[in-house]
């Protein structure tokens, strides 16, 4: 009997301590953080950080006309500050376990993004799948401007936006966590999904011109020629050298990166009409398997070796011209390879010179080392910029749309 009394006690007792209901908090109770954006202030040594914050009850089920968050901003030393200066300026708790992006001011990240960014790494509540953005102006402007063009929420918008960048290649998305690693590597650089707000005047501002052969500039968020609809824009990438933003790719040479990186999912390419210069093909490519990269030290400089095999199907043949046709149909594949080789010795000849291997080839350089001290000690980074390349690319076209044969306009 006692034993059964002093059983009874330690189930009740354990039923009361192990509760998990002591911190529960009503929805209406708490600031849920969409976005965190991060800038210079204007005072010295300090950083201006905005709270994109849902709004109760509105969040994915908005009014026309009506914003489903709210932007509050303050100044602080450091972002755990921030926070608590947060924390005393609304009748909400806040909470940072639904944030979906951090942005980053383009003048911080040149500064550099050691001093806060372990901070975030530590604390719990931020969230090591949240994505990392670059904005070429502010952050706080970045956020403001953000104007979905469909009755969609906040948090919605970032997450699909992001999803769907690996439609075209022309920005890859990449997590808080993924970002803190290749920071602490000695194999990688950091790199960031590049945006900017756009005038919505139809303007085209090209970063990169488009190499022999393709029909296709290169463009980075903002200079996209656009009128109507969102003004913000997802555009290229923004790579890093250490914690400091370097440089930026254009939409042409992150697409190349993504096929390096294995991440190339499928994407238009536009070129020229081998016999036929003045017109233009279409063809879907994806990539046909994971790139193969080899490096090896070699006697002077390291020498990097890449193949990459590329998967297509032809969409559009303005010219009439029979490309099905077995005889043609290696010129289609010649031709994609010729513009795809250029622009990728083109990017990979642009991140030498920022000294940036956000490619990662350093982890293929590992091998060629006893022990991992050995490899520590060489200075991959600055050897990268020397390095040797040779790229291989070998496409095939597996398939021509829903047409077997092309007979020109009469």
């Amino acid at each position: 009997m006692y034993i059964r009394l002093l059983l009874g006690i330690m189930l009740l007792s354990m039923g009361v301590f192990l509760s998990g209901c002591n911190g529960a908090r009503e929805s209406e109770e708490v600031a849920y953080i969409v976005a965190i954006g991060i800038d210079k202030a204007e005072q010295e040594n300090m950083i201006k950080v905005t709270y994109q914050i849902a709004k109760p009850n509105v969040e994915g089920n908005k009014g026309e006309g009506e914003k489903d968050t709210v932007l509050v901003s303050n100044s602080a030393v450091t972002i755990t500050e921030s926070l608590n200066l947060l924390n005393s300026t609304t009748s909400l708790v806040p909470s940072m376990s639904h944030v979906k992006v951090l942005v980053v001011g383009q003048e911080l990240a040149r500064e550099g993004l050691a001093n806060f960014w372990g901070s975030l790494k530590r604390y719990r509540e931020y969230r090591g799948s949240m994505f990392v953005l670059v904005a070429k102006g502010t952050a706080r402007d970045f956020l403001d401007g953000n104007k979905p063009s469909f009755n969609i929420s906040a948090s919605k918008y970032f997450e699909t936006m992001l999803d769907s960048g690996v439609e075209a290649g022309y920005y890859l998305r990449v997590s808080f966590h993924q970002f803190y690693i290749r920071l602490k590597s000695n194999s990688a650089h950091p790199y960031a999904t590049f945006v900017d707000i756009s005038d919505l005047s139809g303007k085209k501002e090209i970063a990169t011109p488009k190499v022999t052969g393709s029909k296709i500039d290169g463009y980075v968020a903002g200079g996209i020629p656009l009128q109507g609809g969102n003004p913000i824009q997802f555009a290229g990438t923004a790579i890093f050298n250490g914690d400091k933003m370097v440089g930026t790719l254009s939409t042409t040479e992150t697409r190349m990166m993504a096929m390096l990186l294995g991440n190339f999912n499928n994407g238009f390419l536009s070129m020229e009409d081998p016999l036929a210069p003045t017109k233009f093909i279409n063809v879907n490519l994806r990539l046909g398997s994971a790139p193969e990269i080899k490096v090896a030290l070699g006697d002077e400089a390291p020498v990097i070796d890449i193949k990459i095999l590329l998967e297509g199907e032809i969409t559009n043949l303005p010219s009439g011209i029979n490309y099905e046709q077995e005889s043609f149909l290696p010129l289609l594949e010649q031709q994609v390879n010729q513009v795809c080789h250029q622009e990728m010795a083109n990017m990979i000849h642009h991140t030498q010179e920022l000294k940036s291997d956000v490619v990662g080839f350093g982890y293929y350089i590992r091998p060629e080392f006893t022990n991992y001290q050995d490899y520590l000690q060489y200075p991959w980074f600055e050897e990268y910029s020397r390095a040797k390349v040779n790229i291989i690319i070998d496409t095939k076209i597996r398939r021509t749309g829903l047409m077997i044969r092309t007979y020109p306009v009469r």
